[in-house]
Order: structure tokens, then C-alpha cells, then sequence
């Protein structure tokens, strides 16, 4: 299941379903409309999709989710956790909120209630939400988020992290970033390019934790 972040449709992930689709065969790419509502409105209705899909068929359920739709994963995780939820890949999330949240919060909070749960405030609602119980989350960070700070991506409890080249959006569009996310869900962790002679690893890969 893939989910995209505020402001967005689900036109923003397709070239990412598709990339997907051959590997995993069915790939549902939920679009939401993402700016008027609270977060855990829209994670109800994931969590209402969540317990449809696990009542049908065979075979793990995986989430792919960017920006704010991880955040909204997350939600609908401690509403449902699926029988069988497989792996969870967070692309650009801010587990940590977001500072462009917090400028523009006092001026566009009202109309659309997200932006002011989003801030990274330390007494914001994404900032006060609890660890997530799901095992198997990996994270990607775009190396040039000017929306949400690298360190703002991490859970502090993810299986695995990692930063790729792009943009907050762009990042989705890279094929390194398909290739990634194909990756964790298939291994647990993301692929790394061989340590150099000097130990270390390439600039592109933070640390795995």
C-alpha cells in the first residue's frame, strides 16, 4: 500500500507503483484529500483499508508511505496492525515534525489542520505521538529536504536509514529510491554499495542503525 504526503494526489507515487507492481504484484496507491482534515481522520480510513485487506487474500501487507502519509501508517498501525503486515518503508517522514510546518502554521493552520500538527515543535501532535509498534520500519531521507531535516526522519527504534539524493517530492521519482524500497521490503534493510579501502561508507548512505 502506498500512501503520499499533504498537498499531493497518488499521481505523485505512481512512478513508484509502478516500479513496484512487477516485484510485488498488487500495489494499491490510496490518495486522500490530504490538506482539509485531522491526520487521524485520515488514518481511520487507512485503518478501514487495513482491515479489509487482511481479511482477503494471501501473502504479507507492506506500506510505502511519503511524508505525511507516514505519519498517518503510523496512526492507523495503533488502530490496526495487520495479521499480516509485512514491512514499512517511511520515505522523507516528519517522524519529528517539520520547520516549514511551524512558519506557516500561524497563518494557514486554521484552514488546513495538518499544518499545525506537523510543526516541529516539541509539544506538537507528531512530536508527542508514541514509537510505533511495527518491527520492520526502514527510512529514507532525502539528502536535500529543505521540508523536513534529516535528523526530523528518524524514529530512533527503525530497523534501518538511509539517505538518497533529491528533494522532499523528487526523491520518490529517483529510480535508486524504487530500488531501495524493493530492497527493505525484501531483506529487512536497505542495499549498501561495498565500504571503501579507507572503512567508510558512501556519502549518500547514513550509518545503519
Amino acid at each position: 500500500m502506498l500512501a503520499h504526503g499533504l498537498a499531493a494526489l497518488p499521481v505523485i507515487m505512481l512512478p513508484l507503483a509502478r516500479s513496484l507492481q512487477p516485484s510485488f504484484g498488487s500495489v494499491i496507491n490510496w490518495g486522500y484529500p490530504s490538506l482539509w482534515s485531522r491526520i487521524e481522520t485520515h488514518a481511520s480510513r487507512f485503518a478501514d483499508l487495513l482491515r479489509q485487506l487482511d481479511s482477503q487474500g494471501n501473502g504479507r501487507i507492506h506500506l510505502v508511505c511519503h511524508s505525511m502519509g507516514c505519519i498517518i501508517g503510523r496512526l492507523a498501525l495503533a488502530d490496526y496492525e495487520p495479521k499480516r503486515l509485512g514491512r514499512f518503508v517511511m520515505i522523507a517522514p516528519p517522524n519529528r515534525g517539520s520547520r516549514w510546518a511551524r512558519r506557516l502554521a500561524p497563518h494557514l493552520g486554521r484552514l488546513s489542520p495538518p499544518i499545525a500538527q506537523l510543526t516541529d515543535e516539541n509539544s506538537s501532535f507528531v512530536c508527542t505521538l508514541p514509537a510505533p509498534r511495527a518491527r520492520d520500519i526502514g527510512i529514507i531521507a532525502a539528502k536535500f529536504d529543505f521540508m523536513v531535516a534529516e535528523p526530523n526522519t528518524s524514529l530512533g527504534c527503525e530497523a534501518d536509514h538511509i539517505v538518497l539524493p533529491g528533494l522532499h517530492s523528487s526523491v520518490l521519482w529517483r529510480r535508486e529510491t524504487a530500488k531501495q524500497v524493493q530492497y527493505f521490503i525484501e531483506h529487512g534493510h536497505f542495499q549498501r554499495e561495498p565500504c571503501s579501502a579507507a572503512g567508510r561508507q558512501p556519502a549518500s548512505a547514513s550509518s545503519r542503525r
